[in-house]
């Protein structure tokens, strides 16, 4: 049923008619959102009270030094024959630019990274958060096509969401700069990222 382009507000028993009679149709479901610029990005009081009681295990800065060593040390273990892989950096923009200069002069600080002279480089990428302020990003997909992969059995995400079922509290763990957190082992060679165009 042709509507001139018209939007009609109808009925589901209407819609339906008119599917019938067309055998095709579109329908939008419109519902009003609460605004959310009153809502606060405080936590709540008790959780207040537990970050504040963790701190030493929740800080928001990462601290000045290596993390410790763990049980087991990560290496990258490549394939036979493997030769070592190197991006020539994309060009950035000046925020860009910028924003790599300031992470990494960070980095430095925190001792998290060093200067290297390795034939090995990846790409340094930005990808934007919630907040509007980039994350860097390093591209190993060259080196990861090359490294002989850890394989171990997944689960299945069905079944974790069935152990959810009644559950009423949820949490969520966002690790702040995650990946700077994992002690690799001594083989750092292949890690490296081009950090200046």
């Amino acid at each position: 049923m042709d509507h001139g382009g018209d939007i009609l507000v109808e009925t589901l028993v209407r819609f339906e008619k008119d599917v019938k009679q067309t055998d095709t149709g579109f329908l939008v479901i419109a519902t009003e959102v609460e605004n959310d610029e009153e809502k606060t990005s405080e936590p709540p009081g008790k959780v207040k009270e537990l970050l504040k009681e963790f701190q030493d295990i929740l800080p928001y800065d990462l601290p000045n030094e290596l993390p410790p060593y763990r049980t087991h040390q990560y290496e990258i273990v490549e394939e036979p024959g493997s030769k070592p892989t190197f991006r020539a950096q994309y060009r950035l923009s000046p925020t860009e630019l910028t924003d790599m200069k300031k992470q990494i002069e960070y980095l430095l600080a925190q001792g998290l990274i060093r200067p290297s002279t390795s034939p090995y480089g990846a790409l340094v990428l930005f990808t934007p958060r919630p907040d509007r302020s980039l994350r860097m990003c390093i591209d190993y997909r060259a080196l990861n096509k090359q490294t002989i992969k850890n394989k171990y059995p997944i689960p299945q995400i069905d079944d974790l969401l069935d152990q959810l079922r009644g559950a009423t509290v949820f949490s969520k763990l966002d690790l702040w700069f995650g990946y700077w957190q994992i002690q690799m082992a001594d083989n750092l060679e292949p890690t490296r990222f081009t950090a200046m165009p």
